[in-house]
């Protein structure tokens, strides 16, 4: 009966092992007690049993310790679930540290493991120990360990994990790192996830996970407040002047250089319009619009206000936009454009309206290049046009600036005419009024 219960465990342990590689101990009493205590911990490994498999663990990692990786592989699922479902911190402390031991003995005693798996170790240990300011050092350590070991073969979050590490490392006061050593390690983790991001593109599948990992990276650095123009400058304007079209790398600039505050030079406003040509944002766009007004480029800044406006269904940015766009349209001495676009903003935002009529009104007052010098009733009508648009602004001082140069009585007395006349105002202006007279002296 022995015999065969022997024989049972042997076959177990056999078959077990058909997926992995076993070094049974050559002494028969050996192998059979490895086998034995192998089969146990196999069995309640794979029942889920984790607690019923821990004592068969620790007797097989001290006795048999080259048995094979299997046994720390899975041995380390078995702790790290118990880590998951400790109830209190003592019980947490002994999972992670037993976590911990099994990574260090599988490299410790399997050549090649620590190249396979050291990754795997610094995330274990990030999750452990992400909150233990004691333990930043050893973190930091770890990832960058990780990296020396495996480069750009690391497990694709793994950069996400260091420069989280690295910012908890800069606000922590038991831990000396400085700017440059943060930027380091941002590089080293934007230039791994963006490897990541070629393999996964070359293969033809979604990167969404990839470039939320990216955008975590670059978001950190950004939040630290330790960037700079010279960072910029010296960092990526070079790399950028080679490869302009790059939209990653003029989003990165363009988002680092407006938290710098150095938005004034040229290489900004050339990332700027990059990063809004790969993705198109209102807030880029109007900025645009802005820089190239500030230059007196009214065309290309005509171009991105309406590039924004029609990028949002925000009423209140649309007619910011918008009314951006009738501004440079009369600096340009457009005004018909310029009329178009003021009534489209204010009708969109009437918050507007008093702003835009009373633009229409200051352009109207200043457009002699109307009058046709035949008619002074017909050339003075478009005072009174302009009266109109003061009164729908609400704008009582130039109303009365306007009637100031109103047809006077005797001039539409002797065109033979007289007071509420329709009359149309031509031009540009094109638009009907009653007419009136100049107030008396």
């Amino acid at each position: 009966m022995r015999l065969k219960a022997l024989m049972i465990i042997a076959f177990l342990a056999i078959c077990s092992s058909a997926s992995a590689q076993f070094a049974w101990p050559e002494d028969p009493e050996q192998r059979s007690e490895a086998q034995t205590l192998w089969t146990l911990f196999d069995d309640n490994y794979r029942q889920g049993n984790y607690e019923a498999a821990k004592p068969h663990l620790a007797k097989l990692v001290e006795k048999f310790p080259t048995l094979s990786t299997a046994l720390y592989i899975n041995g380390i699922k078995v702790w790290e679930e118990s880590y998951d479902n400790a109830k209190v911190d003592a019980e947490k402390d002994k999972a992670a540290e037993m976590v911990l031991k099994l990574y260090d003995m599988r490299f410790e005693n399997f050549e090649g493991e620590e190249e396979k798996a050291i990754d795997r170790k610094a995330i274990a240990a990030y999750k452990f120990y992400v909150r233990d300011a004691d333990k930043t050092q050893m973190l930091l350590d770890l990832f960058e360990k990780s990296y020396e070991i495996k480069g750009m073969d690391a497990f694709y979050p793994l950069g996400r994990y260091y420069m989280q590490v690295a910012v908890l490392a800069f606000a922590r006061s038991n831990v000396e790192i400085s700017k440059d050593q943060i930027l380091e390690i941002y590089e080293q983790s934007t230039k791994h996830i963006d490897h990541e991001i070629a393999q996964v593109k070359a293969a033809n599948k979604s990167t969404k996970r990839y470039e939320e990992i990216k955008e975590f990276i670059d978001g950190k650095l950004a939040d630290m407040g330790i960037i700079d123009c010279d960072f910029v400058v010296e960092k990526l304007v070079p790399e950028f002047e080679q490869n302009p079209n790059d939209a990653e790398l003029a989003n990165k600039i363009f988002v680092f250089a407006y938290e710098g505050g150095c938005t004034d030079a040229e290489w900004f406003v050339k990332a700027a319009e990059t990063h809004f040509a790969n993705s198109p944002q209102y807030g880029v766009g109007y900025l645009l619009g802005v820089k190239f007004g500030a230059d007196k480029e009214y065309e290309k800044s005509k171009e991105y206000f309406i590039k924004a406006a029609e990028l949002t269904d925000d009423n209140t940015s649309k007619g910011k936009a918008l009314k951006q766009v009738a501004a440079t349209e009369r600096i340009n001495g457009n005004y018909s454009e310029a009329k178009k676009y003021a009534l489209e903003a204010a009708e969109i935002d009437p918050t507007l309206k008093a702003e835009m009529y009373e633009l229409i009104g200051d352009m109207v007052m200043a457009s002699t290049q109307c009058d046709k010098k035949v008619s002074q009733v017909d050339d003075r009508a478009r005072y009174i046009a302009a009266y109109d648009y003061y009164a729908v602004a609400g704008n009582s001082t130039k109303m009365a600036q306007a009637k100031e140069q109103f047809p006077t009585m005797s001039s539409i007395f002797t065109e033979n005419k007289k007071e509420g006349d329709s009359m149309t105002v031509g031009c540009w202006i094109n638009k009907t009024v009653k007419l009136q007279r100049r107030p008396e002296q």
